[in-house]
C-alpha cells in the first residue's frame, strides 16, 4: 500500500509539473505575442506621426502618453504590410483602437494634416481590414480635414465643389461620374468598387512619386484625391 502512495505521488507530481510547464509556456507565449503586438502598434503609430511632420522625439512621447506604449520602435515601417501583420494578432477592438488613436493622433494638431498623413491613414485603415468609410466617421468624429496640395491643379470637372467636397457622403446625384472616375461599368458593386479604387491608388499613390518632377506630383497628387473622394461616396451608396 505504501508503495502504491508513493507511486501515485510521483504520477500526481509528475503531472502537476507538466501542467505547470505548459501553463508557464503559454504565458510566455501570449506575454510575447502582446509584446510583439505592442511593438507594431508603437512603430505604426510613430510612422503616422511622422507623416504628419512630427519630430522623431515628440513622436515617441506622443505614443508613450497618449497611448500608453513603451514598446521599442521600428523606423522607416511599410504600413500596409505592419497594419496587416498587428490585424492577424489583434482582437477586432484592438484593430479599431489603434486606428481611432492613429486618427486621434492626427487630429491633434487642430490643422488640416497634410496629404501624405492622410495617405497613411488610408493605408492604415485598409491594412486593419477597414475602408475608408470607417475612416470617414472618425474623420467626421474628431473634424479633421487634410491638406489638398494639388487643389489649383486639378481638372474643375474633377471637383465641382471647389475643394471643399465632405470625404463622406450620401448624395447620389453624381453616382455616374463617380463611377467613371473609378473606371468602372456595367452594375457595380461593393467588392468592385473596392477593387477598382485599390488598382487605382495603387497606381496614383503620393508615395510613389517623391522624386517626380513638381508638375507630376501635383498631378498625381490630384489624381489619387480624386479617386479617393469617389471610392469614399460610393461606399457610402453601395453598402451591401
Amino acid at each position: 500500500m505504501e508503495l502504491l502512495a508513493v507511486l501515485v505521488m510521483i504520477v500526481v507530481g509528475g503531472a502537476v509539473a507538466v501542467f505547470s510547464l505548459i501553463a508557464f509556456a503559454l504565458a510566455k507565449a501570449d506575454t510575447k505575442q502582446a509584446a510583439d503586438r505592442d511593438q507594431i502598434a508603437a512603430s505604426i503609430l510613430y510612422q503616422v506621426l511622422i507623416a504628419g511632420g512630427v519630430t522623431p522625439d515628440d513622436a515617441l512621447r506622443q505614443i508613450r502618453r497618449g497611448a500608453g506604449l513603451g514598446s521599442r520602435v521600428t523606423r522607416g515601417v511599410d504600413m500596409m504590410s505592419w497594419g496587416e501583420s498587428y490585424a492577424r494578432v489583434a482582437s477586432d477592438a484592438d484593430r479599431a483602437r489603434l486606428l481611432e488613436t492613429a486618427v486621434q493622433f492626427a487630429a491633434a494638431r487642430k490643422a488640416p494634416v497634410p496629404l501624405r498623413q492622410y495617405a497613411a491613414l488610408l493605408d492604415l485603415s485598409f491594412a486593419l481590414g477597414f475602408h475608408t468609410d470607417a475612416l470617414a466617421r472618425l474623420r467626421e468624429r474628431y473634424g479633421f480635414e487634410y491638406i489638398d496640395h494639388a487643389k489649383d491643379a486639378r481638372p474643375r470637372e474633377a471637383d465641382r465643389g471647389g475643394g471643399a467636397m465632405p470625404l463622406f457622403v450620401r448624395d447620389e446625384s453624381r453616382t455616374a461620374e463617380w463611377l467613371r472616375v473609378l473606371q468602372i461599368e456595367g452594375a457595380p458593386t461593393r467588392q468592385i468598387i473596392i477593387t477598382a479604387y485599390r488598382r487605382l491608388a495603387a497606381q496614383h499613390h503620393p508615395d510613389k512619386f517623391h522624386e517626380a518632377s513638381d508638375e507630376t506630383q501635383r498631378s498625381e497628387a490630384a489624381r489619387f484625391i480624386e479617386i479617393t473622394r469617389a471610392y469614399e461616396a460610393l461606399l457610402a451608396i453601395y453598402r451591401d
